[in-house]
């Protein structure tokens, strides 16, 4: 009987000891609800500056050149004589390629190869009607000449001296005004008068090609 009480009483103590102790420590969990997340404040995105179009560059002022050529009394031209000579005209084209104007090719004009006289090219009306025909804004029109001056011989050589004249005008095509009026001249020497008078051309045509070009820079430069 001693006994079991005395087990009793050592399963109350043991009980109640249990009881005393706290609850063992336990790992916080943390809190994953929505309303604990934190809170990302959205970036502003700046706004795309706008491009701008780059301005618009004016087409180059369009030109033909019409300067037949003559030494002495044979004429020169792309639809007129079989012996192919444009000294002045060449010099022209290419200056006013260098200066930035664009340069129709004659080949292309169609209207010159149905008729093609000089007496119409050299004309302010046919040349304005060719030129309309192959949608240039401008016309050269003019000629180049060379014409003997004197004949000799020194020291055994034949020498002939030839003077060389170039005129030439800018026509406007749209309304047939010219513009400008531009004169060259040149005496060269040879020992038979063609060639005199194309080295008189030649000696002449690249000042006038420059000048001719300063000219049609002068008048179109609105457009340039």
């Amino acid at each position: 009987m001693r006994l079991a009480t005395t087990l009793m009483t050592l399963s109350l103590v043991a009980s109640m000891a249990l009881a005393d102790d706290p609850p063992p420590a336990t790992e916080a969990t943390p809190d994953t609800s929505p309303a604990a997340a934190p809170v990302v404040e959205p970036v502003a995105t700046p706004a795309a500056e706008p491009v701008a179009e780059a301005p618009a560059v004016p087409s180059a002022p369009k030109f033909v050149v019409f300067l037949p050529e003559r030494v002495d009394t044979e004429w020169y031209w792309y639809y007129y004589s079989d012996q192919s000579q444009h000294l002045v005209q060449s010099a022209v084209e290419k200056a006013l390629i260098a200066a930035g104007f664009d340069v129709i090719d004659l080949a292309s004009i169609h209207k010159l190869q149905a008729s093609g006289s000089i007496d119409e090219i050299t004309s302010v009306a046919g040349a304005r009607a060719a030129a309309q025909d192959a949608g240039a804004e401008y016309a050269i029109v003019g000629t180049a000449t060379a014409v003997k001056a004197s004949e000799g011989s020194a020291y055994g050589v034949n020498v002939v001296r030839s003077n060389a004249e170039i005129t030439a005008k800018i026509l406007r095509v749209s309304d047939g005004k010219i513009l400008d009026i531009e004169e060259a001249s040149a005496q060269e020497g040879g020992q038979a008068a063609r060639a005199a008078g194309q080295a008189a051309l030649k000696k002449a045509a690249p000042g006038f090609a420059r000048k001719l070009a300063t000219a049609a820079k002068r008048v179109t430069a609105p457009q340039l």
